[in-house]
């Protein structure tokens, strides 16, 4: 089986909250400094991406896909994104999300568009912290420059929402193709619109240049603030603490691990995206110490789910994706 659509029409945190118990994500919350106002250089030369909104046109529906277009018309274009943290050490296994309308100035989902996902899709960081995208080259609605939506994510916790725009002069040659032509150039140019405010915005601009198939080729650079140590447990105020799975995302099996301050009893039970429990891993008395225990999706379908753990007092959940 193929990665395909997961979970199409359901955020995350909308999955969470149906959850029928306590849904706790504050360890990732005080381990990442998500970025908000502003693009911030680290000493050694790397930088943030500057946060912006998002947009009314954003859907979490998980299109887990290179090819975005659902053979939409436009003239091709093969984005190359990477992110990166604060040292320019690259960033694996995070989720890209990148979402934009067509050349009509229409986005899927919306208007007479409802039930569609075209130009919409996520991408997994390889190790070089790379995603690619195949779509084509974005058209312009009244008041706003041509740009193209992103999100940054490890499961439900988002890094930064963001946009990116091109060059005006790349607009106008674009526009003045054939299968854009009709609508002409874009009234809003970069320094125009309110959300780059300027017609070089940094780090929000992306460099597309011609390729050898009759398209373009685009590159940008994320720069994401993260915890040194990701897939390390974060301990609580009484000493247990639970990791985040790795990996992750996985298929087919994945490794949890938590620490027992002291000789404790456990369960740890694994629910779908619906609150729905799938099955129960652990439920005995461990001893004080560092455990780790081994998950395998094999006979479940891709998607999203919670994994609970129960020791004492101490309860916890976190997300993970089994994509196949």
């Amino acid at each position: 089986m193929k990665r395909r659509n997961l979970i199409k029409g359901i955020g995350a945190f909308g999955i969470a909250s149906m959850l029928p118990f306590k849904n706790t994500f504050g360890a990732i919350d005080k381990a990442v400094k998500a970025i908000r106002n502003e693009g911030l250089e680290d000493s050694a030369g790397c930088w943030l991406t500057p946060a912006t909104t998002e947009g009314p046109y954003y859907l979490n529906g998980n299109l887990v896909r290179m090819d975005i277009t659902e053979g939409r018309p436009g003239l091709a274009l093969r984005m190359n994104i990477n992110v990166i943290d604060a040292q320019c050490n690259p960033i694996p296994n995070v989720l890209v999300d990148v979402w934009h309308c067509d050349i009509n100035g229409d986005y899927s989902g919306y208007n007479a568009f409802v039930g569609q996902t075209f130009m919409r899709g996520t991408q997994i960081t390889d190790a070089t912290g790379t995603v690619f995208f195949d779509t084509v080259y974005p058209g312009w609605y009244p008041g706003r420059a041509t740009h193209i939506h992103f999100k940054v994510r490890l499961n439900s916790f988002t890094y930064v929402t963001s946009q990116f725009c091109f060059p005006d002069s790349l607009n106008n040659i674009i526009y003045a193709t054939p299968l854009y032509s009709g609508r002409g150039p874009n009234p809003t140019t970069n320094a125009a619109d309110g959300v780059f405010h300027n017609s070089n915005p940094q780090y929000l601009v992306m460099n597309a240049v011609p390729n050898g198939t009759g398209g373009y080729d685009g590159n940008y650079t994320i720069g994401i603030d993260v915890p040194t140590g990701i897939n390390d447990p974060v301990e609580e105020a009484n000493g247990y603490s639970l990791s985040q799975n790795y990996p992750n995302p996985f298929n087919p099996s994945t490794k949890i691990k938590y620490v027992l301050p002291v000789n404790s009893k456990v369960k740890i039970t694994v629910y779908d995206g619906f609150g729905k429990e799938v099955m129960v891993l652990i439920d005995k008395n461990q001893n004080a110490g560092i455990h780790e225990i081994n998950f395998i999706g094999e006979n479940l379908s891709s998607g999203y789910y919670f994994y609970k753990l129960e020791a004492g007092e101490f309860i916890q959940t976190k997300e993970m994706l089994l994509l196949k």
